[in-house]
């Protein structure tokens, strides 16, 4: 039978949407309702309402399931009981008998154990085999959640309650012919390629492009014996004996089902591997993931196979740390900004505007009481800006202000700063951070661009402009009181967290929101950067800029001619910095370098002139000045 072709999707761009967190409707392209849709870094985000049962490699496709909402690969019938593909299960009367469903075929097989260590203990209550009481082999430890493998990849080892389980099952039946099989290196069965539907037919079996009448008894090869029982072709399969030799040593006697490891004529105590050479007995690591042991004078090698093969869920990031062998999922950090003319970004990502002077509460702990952030904003021209930071964490207190002044406790200091375990202060680049005990990094650049970055511990314990982290968008206006108001009620959110005197509270109530205007010189509409896939290298694809863009030409419309621009572009840059998009270019490609101060740091050379050139040049016009007035006021070096 014909295999399924793959659907061709068509291309397209990623649709926007403005109130982030919020859900979207997608009934034009969903009428089942098998997907809910958000908003997420500005675009529409939508997921399976339902776990769909993984397909990949499934010759036995249900079409038409009863919600509608997935495809499903035929399941089997054992002894009565329906389990669905690519499941598995021990006979509850023997232990060491194990199944497992393939696209409604079942594969009996019997565990071969192994055990490499030296006093192995018992099997556990309904388990089939001895265990280790260390969870090693061959220098890899293994985990609850990850598998090691040896030279023989069927051969998996897990640790169990602390306690090294290693067992060895035979390879499944499958629906596909060997032509549509894959064998991925390092894995012990082989896996078919794509998917395939097929009209079940009652009172029969299907494997492979033949069918067979119930209570018919079959082979598919010499090693594998099967009968149609109930719609489910249950076949018996023996598994091979654990190898403690490489492939290299393997090898097969014709007819026979299972290899063998053929010892070598000269028997040495010894193993040589990339010019070095190992006692028996002894192992070595090839990475951090691979290791080896030498055995009678063959290398015997044991791989660590990671188990995390979907995306982290949302909320967190896969993190890889050097030295280690598999990554795990971590939750993502709290990043909260303030930047140009009076825009905020909280934790759970709602930008909005506000522009009340005095003091304000922009984040703190206030659970614990670890650390608290507050800010003051000051009339600037014809903007409200940031102006001033105080960090409070522990005993210590933080001052900043413009052009990188900061004091600590009261005490003006210079960069590095750092008190052990409690503060480290440290200029890099154009920003200032500040790194706290409990990880709170606090990043200032010195004019009104303010971002603290917080570790998942704090979620659900702060409070203040930035919001609560709580990844959920709808309750970030939040006030001091604990009462949620609208979206459109900025204005009373931030209010209720003024710390300075009444006069703030106020002041903050009679503002309106920011005003939006056309920039009429498209030439020093500088905010397009923002709009630019080159800018910033294809950011636009996972992070919308139009609200960074909105704030962006606001801010231009109170200074026209200067770079006011440049927070916002830089409040996006650093999100797709975190987004893992490269953007370090940004500042030079936006012209937001400073390029005349930069060049007064570089000494001014001349390639048309030589050193004795500039000293002639100088003499005669120091001659010509002599004459005039009698002094020379040009220096000669």
């Amino acid at each position: 039978m014909p295999q399924r072709e793959s659907l061709q999707l068509p291309g397209g761009r990623r649709a926007p949407c403005n109130n982030e967190g919020e859900s979207v409707a997608v009934d034009d392209i969903d009428k089942k309702g098998c997907f809910s849709c958000i908003c997420k870094n500005g675009f529409v985000e939508c997921r399976s309402e339902y776990t769909c049962p993984p397909i990949d490699g499934c010759y036995m496709l249900i079409e038409g399931t009863e919600d509608g909402c997935c495809q499903r690969c035929k399941g089997c019938v054992y002894k009565g009981i329906h389990y669905a593909s690519h499941t598995e299960w021990i006979d509850s009367s023997d232990p060491c008998k194990v199944m497992r469903c393939e696209a409604g075929i079942v594969t009996e097989s019997t565990m071969q154990c192994y055990t490499p260590c030296l006093n192995p203990l018992p099997p556990a209550p309904g388990m089939c085999c001895p265990t280790c009481s260390e969870c090693k082999i061959n220098g890899q430890v293994a985990t609850d959640d990850r598998d090691v493998t040896s030279d023989d990849p069927c051969l998996q080892c897990r640790c169990i309650d602390g306690r090294l389980t290693c067992t060895k099952k035979a390879c499944p039946v499958l629906q596909c012919s060997e032509e549509h099989q894959i064998h991925i290196p390092g894995e012990c069965c082989p896996k078919c390629s794509g998917t395939r539907s097929l009209l079940s037919i009652s009172k029969a079996c299907t494997v492979g492009n033949s069918f067979y009448l119930e209570g018919h008894k079959f082979n598919t090869d010499r090693c594998t014996h099967c009968a149609c029982i109930n719609g489910t072709a249950v076949c018996r399969r023996n598994s091979c004996p654990v190898l403690n030799c490489g492939p290299t040593f393997q090898e097969r006697i014709k007819g026979s089902c299972c290899p063998y490891c053929a010892m070598p004529a000269e028997i040495r105590l010894q193993c040589s591997y990339m010019g070095k050479t190992y006692e028996d007995g002894q192992s070595w690591k090839l990475n951090a993931c691979s290791s080896c042991k030498c055995v009678q004078g063959m290398q015997s090698c044991a791989r660590t196979r990671c188990n995390i093969t979907m995306a982290c869920p949302p909320g967190s990031k896969y993190v890889q740390t050097a030295g280690e062998c598999c990554g795990k999922c971590v939750e993502n950090e709290g990043v909260c900004m303030a930047f140009g003319n009076s825009h905020y970004k909280t934790f759970d990502g709602k930008i909005y505007n506000f522009g009340g002077l005095g003091k304000y509460q922009f984040v703190s702990d206030c659970r614990s009481h670890i650390f608290s952030v507050r800010i003051t904003n000051v009339h600037n021209k014809r903007s409200v800006n940031t102006r001033r930071i105080t960090i409070k964490s522990n005993s210590i207190r933080i001052n900043l202000a413009q052009n990188f002044k900061c004091k600590v406790n009261g005490d003006l200091v210079k960069f590095p700063f750092k008190i052990e375990g409690s503060v480290k202060i440290e200029k890099r680049l154009d920003v200032l951070e500040v790194t706290l005990s409990s990880k709170v990094v606090i990043v200032w650049n010195g004019k009104s661009f303010l971002e603290v970055t917080v570790p998942p511990e704090f979620k659900n314990k702060l409070c203040g402009l930035c919001g609560n982290f709580n990844s959920n968008v709808k309750d970030d206006f939040k006030l001091r009181r604990g009462v949620v108001v609208r979206d459109t009620d900025a204005i009373s959110f931030a209010s209720s967290w003024c710390v300075g005197p009444k006069s703030c509270i106020k002041q903050s109530a009679q503002l309106t929101p920011l005003r939006q205007c056309k920039i009429r010189n498209a030439d020093r509409n500088h905010c397009k950067h923002l709009l630019s896939t080159k800018v910033f290298n294809g950011c636009d694809s996972k992070l919308n800029s139009n609200k960074y863009y909105n704030a962006c030409k606001s801010d231009m419309c109170d200074c026209p001619n200067g770079k006011c621009y440049c927070e916002s572009l830089m409040a996006y840059s650093r999100e797709c910095g975190r987004l893992g998009v490269d953007v370090d270019n940004w500042k030079k490609d936006s012209f937001c370098i400073n390029i005349n101060k930069a060049r007064r740091k570089k000494p001014i050379s001349n390639s048309m002139f030589s050193q004795e050139d500039i000293s002639k040049i100088l003499r005669v016009m120091n001659k010509q000045n002599r004459t005039k007035s009698g002094r020379s006021p040009i220096p000669l070096n």
